[in-house]
């Protein structure tokens, strides 16, 4: 095996002033957050798939609240939960019908509060998701500015025409319109009306979405539509936006998740407005709520970050950069991605179990370009963002497939791609990763899950909490849970199973308890004890904080295993992870201390694996699924 070196950052992050915002510098008016962030590891809970309390078959606040302790036992600070307003819910509750009050699926705002302040005596803090770029179509807002009357409170909150721009959006429009159901479909950017206010909206995702106005940055005088973002309609949806955030901090909310962060001010193409929109309300934040975080769905930490938020997601299923460790392009997890046990080759078949035609594999792109890829990626944009904020490395979430996907289904794999997220600078865990809960395919499409192909609702299912019925997550019969709890088969390993499934109406698809908390709490070898020893690793070492450098190295024409040390000046750690199914071995250049011939023990490892050193250099070698952490400074 060839020698390596540590790659040097300076070589993966490029000059500085590529990372700055296209509209020149800026001076930046904050720091990177509160210091409590430096240790935290977020963990996102679907609320609807948590823990039901009343039997209704869909989980709730009280469910949650009952959790707590559980919660606690995994060693995470702060909990993040996909929406909690009233909504409609034809969008997964991204459909905001009130941002002031808590849905009555989930309890009531007094539940939130009362929970709020049980996970704070615990030392947790809970994060809400904010839909700032639009509502319901059934909100009160939306419906009065539908009025003909269009000089009420909030008849220019919204961005209405009674023309198209142009024969394209027409086109999209009447594609929309034909679609089998329009209001949960995200072409284009217009849908009809026909109120008395005028015949079209702007919407911001699907049809039932209209796009709250925060203005244009480039108003066409040709469109009377387009207000400029300092004109009073945009300037009031702003001073909503800072109410929504103040009333809910004032609740004891600490801090938002964004969604769709960088999609409010329209016609922006060098995001100078949505810049300063963002920097104004974390000058206000700074001023008013300091202990406070700003999260973001942006997935561009270079202005992301730059636009004042304190946290940016790496998202696994969007940019190939990071995409390409965890799914290939048909969303496959067994080829074809990095962390797969055949080494990065080409998947061979899809989602639901079916082969792929020859000329439609991916040949082209090797493990070693997706592995370059992802440090290339990753440590220019954490090198030029270093002092702004956080880039979040997340294990899977609502909107996307869980690592527990297709052939890569058993835990010594889950524990691999589980240690590669722990040990980067700041882990967002999605619910039910911990345990290995799987992704499904072809579920019903239950409130907008699935669209344009993506299967959401499979990723989306209750959490399995024992081997009771419904796995512990609800006492109502199984055909009434709002998703079916996961089977104990996986579609692309198990087919025939599948077939039989949905030939039978898909009725009681009760797991048998396998995949569950309690099957794994007492299990040393569980992945959930996996992940809580990562998360306690990583809280009692400053080496593996979020401000702590990351080094990757870089191994010339060997791909695996995947190594790259955490480091602070008081001690530093080397991570090697081996997904593959063979052995691998690889010296690197010295980088311990220790003798020749003596043996390095882990801090932390899975499978057999070994960390000698010998006269040229330090010799890893590592079995099948293996994991090493071992400490050398």
């Amino acid at each position: 095996m060839k020698k390596t070196a540590l790659s040097l950052l300076a070589a993966l992050v490029g000059v500085f002033a590529f990372a700055q915002p296209k509209e020149g510098t800026f001076e930046q008016t904050w720091t990177k957050g509160p210091q409590w962030l430096e240790n935290a590891v977020i963990y996102q809970v679907y609320p609807s798939s948590y823990k039901d309390s009343d039997g209704n078959g869909i989980g709730d606040i009280p469910g949650v609240s009952e959790k707590l302790d559980y919660i606690e036992s995994l060693g995470v600070n702060v909990i993040w939960f996909n929406p909690l307003f009233a909504s409609g819910w034809i969008d997964g509750g991204y459909d905001i019908l009130d941002y002031y009050k808590v849905d009555p699926r989930f309890g009531t705002n007094t539940d939130l509060v009362n929970l709020i302040k049980a996970a704070h005596a615990k030392g947790i803090k809970v994060f809400l998701d904010l839909v700032p770029g639009h509502t319901s179509m059934d909100h009160p807002w939306f419906k009065q500015s539908m009025e003909a009357d269009a000089n009420q409170q909030y008849s220019d909150y919204f961005i209405w025409s009674d023309t198209l721009p142009d024969k394209n959006a027409e086109k999209l429009l009447k594609e929309m319109m034909a679609s089998e159901n329009p209001l949960q479909n995200t072409r284009g950017k217009w849908m009809e009306s026909n109120s008395p206010r005028a015949k079209y909206y702007m919407k911001n995702f699907y049809a039932c979405q209209p796009s709250l106005n925060f203005g244009f940055a480039n108003p066409d005088p040709k469109h009377p539509w387009e207000q400029g973002v300092d004109e009073p309609g945009p300037q009031a949806v702003r001073r909503e936006l800072k109410n929504i955030i103040s009333f809910w901090f004032d609740k004891g909310v600490d801090g938002f998740r964004v969604d769709m962060a960088a999609s409010l001010v329209k016609n922006d193409k060098d995001k100078k407005e949505i810049l300063r929109l963002w920097r104004e309300v974390r000058s206000w934040m700074d001023q008013n709520y300091p202990e406070h975080v700003l999260m973001a769905e942006w997935n561009d930490p270079e202005y992301c970050l730059a636009a004042g938020f304190n946290i940016d997601m790496d998202l696994n299923a969007i940019k190939d950069a990071c995409r390409r460790l965890y799914f290939d392009y048909k969303h496959q997890a067994d080829g074809g991605v990095y962390f797969s046990l055949n080494g990065g080759q080409p998947s061979t078949h899809d989602l639901y179990g079916n082969p792929w035609p020859e000329d439609k594999l991916d040949l082209t792109t090797t493990p070693e370009m997706m592995l370059q890829t992802y440090y290339d990626r990753y440590g220019r944009v954490t090198e030029a963002t270093k002092n702004m904020g956080y880039f979040a490395t997340i294990t899977g979430n609502h909107d996307h497939l869980r690592f527990n996907t297709g052939a890569r289904n058993n835990p010594e794999q889950l524990k691999v791609i589980m240690s590669f997220v722990m040990t980067m600078p700041l882990p967002i865990l999605y619910y039910g990763d911990e345990i290995g809960l799987r992704s499904l395919v072809d579920l019903p499409n239950v409130e907008g899950a699935n669209h344009n192909g993506k299967e959401r609702a499979g990723g989306r299912t209750p959490m399995q909490w024992n081997g009771e019925a419904n796995c512990g997550f609800s006492t109502c019969a199984p055909e009434n849970i709002y998703l079916p709890v996961c089977p104990e088969w996986t579609p692309a390993t198990s087919y025939p199973l599948y077939l039989k499934w949905k030939q039978e109406g898909a009725k009681n698809p009760t797991a048998k308890g396998e995949i569950s908390v309690e099957s794994q709490d007492n299990d040393p070898a569980s992945l959930l004890n996996w992940t809580r020893s990562l998360i306690k690793l990583r809280k009692e070492n400053q080496a593996f904080w979020a401000s702590s450098q990351w080094k990757p190295i870089v191994t010339q024409g060997a791909p695996y295993p995947m190594v790259y040390i955490r480091e602070c000046q008081q001690e530093a750690y080397l991570v090697v992870l081996n997904p593959t199914g063979e052995k691998k071995t690889v010296t690197l250049e010295n980088i311990s201390s220790a003798a020749v011939g003596e043996k390095l023990t882990p801090v932390l490892s899975q499978g057999k694996v070994e960390y000698k050193v010998i006269k040229n250099g330090d010799r890893l070698t590592m079995g099948p699924t293996s994991v090493m952490i071992v400490k050398i400074k």
